[in-house]
């Protein structure tokens, strides 16, 4: 009876697995995305009496991407908005990255900010306070320093942004690592788990998502949730405050629109601690379904299974696996497609199965290494404190 139940068990997590690869191949077969490189695609005329905007860039050193990245932002085909970028250390080499700019492009209204405003332990929040005051307008955007967009980035958002039911507007991004095992094993989980499970849940239900990617919102709605000062502690800073404006009434938009990120790890530590860090912020806001995100990782989990199959049914155990596997293979040729990716399947299946380990690690991770420091996790996702230089 108990060998029966516990077959059926396995048998069951092997099927679900199976569903959730059914589901993203589904899910991918619909989705339309807009690419950097293709962005200028079916847009209408630009209209000069678009609202100003203001780009918030925070910024913590260079890793030799932030000059293309930023300059990506500095070439938009929008007629007005600023990017105001923060620096907390005087000596920051990203400073001399936008004073660059700012003589490539006199015509953008580009500037920097030194800020010492600290309102948490979030070191990302604690910068955009000080971007914050120096922002002329009512719309705002934040954007991290390794994305890189096309020229027609904001007139592709501006129609959902300006929608009264959007509170937090975000896109989701496409991994575009250095030629190293570390970069393209993170680009691949970026490209091959991550983006496909957010596109999943939004399907399945409202979207809850919201990246640091792009988040778009108004002025007003910033300061009807309770302002910067509400995320100063949170490791999830942008689930945050996607989740505060649903508390308002809002909507959580994500945009068809993908941005790119720029991925550079340089040894196999790097590429660990960083994934590490975002399953374990998923695993602070989303706790439950976290716990059963193993099957976002059919291949691996099934794996696994097959020796428990195999004793339990025969060769009838192996069934599974192959069903999986082929199923990957088709997924992987769909999302390299839709995204224009490279990733080799080699190592797609190798980040799919450190995927799975990083999965298991985070649910008893209690620090989380950033910029350099190790931050504590409490039980609420807030962020404790920290030991090292920022």
């Amino acid at each position: 009876m108990i060998h029966d139940l516990l077959l059926s068990g396995l048998f069951l997590l092997a099927l679900a697995a199976l569903v959730y690869q059914l589901l993203a191949i589904w899910t991918l077969r619909t989705w339309q995305p807009v690419l950097t490189e293709a962005d200028g695609v079916s847009l209408p005329p630009r209209d000069e009496k678009s609202p100003p905007l203001s780009l918030l860039k925070p910024l913590h050193g260079d890793d030799g991407h932030l000059y293309a990245c930023l300059r990506s932002f500095c070439r938009q085909d929008y007629p007005r908005y600023e990017i105001v970028a923060g620096v907390q250390d005087a000596g920051d080499p990203a400073i001399a990255v936008v004073q660059r700019l700012q003589q490539e492009f006199p015509e953008v209204k580009l500037r920097w900010v030194l800020t010492e405003a600290t309102l948490g332990r979030n070191p990302k929040v604690n910068n955009l306070a000080g971007i914050l005051d120096a922002c002329q307008h009512d719309l705002l955007l934040i954007s991290d320093a390794d994305i890189a967009v096309g020229p027609h980035y904001l007139r592709h958002l501006e129609p959902q942004l300006l929608d009264p039911q959007t509170g937090v507007l975000t896109c989701l991004y496409r991994g575009l690592p250095e030629q190293n095992l570390p970069s393209r094993l993170l680009a691949s989980q970026i490209n091959s788990q991550f983006l496909p499970s957010v596109l999943v849940s939004a399907r399945l239900g409202p979207n809850i998502f919201c990246g640091g990617a792009t988040m778009a919102l108004r002025r007003s709605t910033l300061e009807a949730l309770g302002g910067l000062p509400k995320l100063a502690d949170q490791l999830a800073d942008d689930y945050w405050l996607g989740a505060s404006a649903r508390q308002l009434g809002k909507a959580t938009v994500l945009a068809d629109y993908v941005v790119d990120t720029q991925v550079q790890e340089a040894s196999f530590r790097a590429f660990y601690q960083h994934a590490l860090r975002w399953a374990r912020t998923t695993r602070s806001v989303q706790p439950l379904g976290y716990s059963f995100a193993f099957c976002s990782y059919p291949l691996p989990l099934v794996t696994l299974l097959t020796p428990w199959l195999l004793l339990g049914a025969g060769y009838w155990g192996i069934i599974p696996l192959g069903m999986v596997l082929l199923l990957r293979l088709v997924y992987h040729r769909q999302i390299m497609h839709r995204l224009s990716a490279t990733d080799t399947l080699g190592t797609a299946l190798l980040a799919d199965f450190w995927g799975l380990w990083i999965w298991f690690h985070a649910l008893f991770a209690r620090r989380v290494a950033w910029r350099g420091s190790q931050f504590k996790v409490n039980a609420d996702g807030r962020l404790g404190g920290e030991d090292g230089a920022r």
